[in-house]
């Protein structure tokens, strides 16, 4: 293997390696996981986490979110008033399931067309 193809095939094999780890998962409004925030007064960023300004707002712990797009670090994230923006990573946890509704207790009366009758003696 001559050096120059040693030269190229080191990079080649650094970012085939190293890149996936950096990739994103996108999801749509109906697959969107929810999520729940984690922790007192957590930034929330409209623009992303690297705008100048600060934190647009603070996420109090409990607050509800969908993840549209989680990427290294931080997850792009809709809140329950439909506003858009990023969540650190760390600061979101799975919500629990929303319970099934039960069906309504129906009438014993209506259920039933037997009557009770007392089991009889055995000898």
């Amino acid at each position: 293997m001559s050096p120059f193809s040693r030269l190229i095939l080191i990079p080649v094999i650094f970012f085939s390696l190293f890149l996936p780890a950096c990739s994103s998962v996108s999801y749509t409004q109906e697959t969107a996981p929810h999520m729940l925030i984690i922790g007192g007064d957590v930034p929330f960023y409209i623009n992303g986490p690297a705008q100048g300004n600060g934190p647009n707002r603070k996420l109090s712990e409990g607050d509800d979110a969908r993840v549209l797009r989680r990427e290294f670090g931080y997850s792009f994230v809709q809140l329950s008033d439909g506003t858009k923006g990023y969540v650190a990573n760390e600061s979101l946890v799975t919500a629990p399931p929303e319970p099934s509704p039960t069906p309504p207790l129906k009438d014993s009366d209506e259920d039933t067309n037997t009557t009770f009758e007392p089991p009889g003696f055995r000898y």
